[in-house]
């Protein structure tokens, strides 16, 4: 508790599909179609500034999930969805293949 006077911000956020009701099998491909893609490191070198600065935290997140062994399917789902959002409203700018890979892994993870 904080005793400064100062409260903490409440974040409010869309319901979402718990993990245990996303389908792992399509949520692990959509992964998979981005962390292991022959063309990762171009789309590293292609994303504007604003935007690989926005989705590096949460790509490694999402990608340590991944090679996670033994997997944990909750972290995975929140690693997905947090890398979804990272980039959600930029995705015109991306290069078409990134985008589209993202927006594949944003349907894996609505359930």
């Amino acid at each position: 508790m904080r005793t400064d006077g100062r409260t903490r911000a409440r974040w409010k956020r869309a319901p979402r599909a718990a993990p245990e009701t996303a389908d792992m099998e399509r949520v692990r491909g959509a992964v998979s179609g981005i962390v292991e893609s022959p063309r990762l490191d171009a789309w590293l070198l292609e994303l504007p500034d604003p935007i690989l600065i926005a989705v590096a935290a949460p790509l490694e997140m999402l990608a340590f999930q991944y090679h996670l062994e033994p997997p944990s399917d909750r972290h995975l789902v929140r690693a997905a969805r947090v890398a979804c959002e990272a980039v959600e409203s930029d995705l015109g700018d991306c290069p078409a293949d990134f985008a589209e890979a993202f927006r594949g892994l944003g349907r894996a993870v609505a359930g």
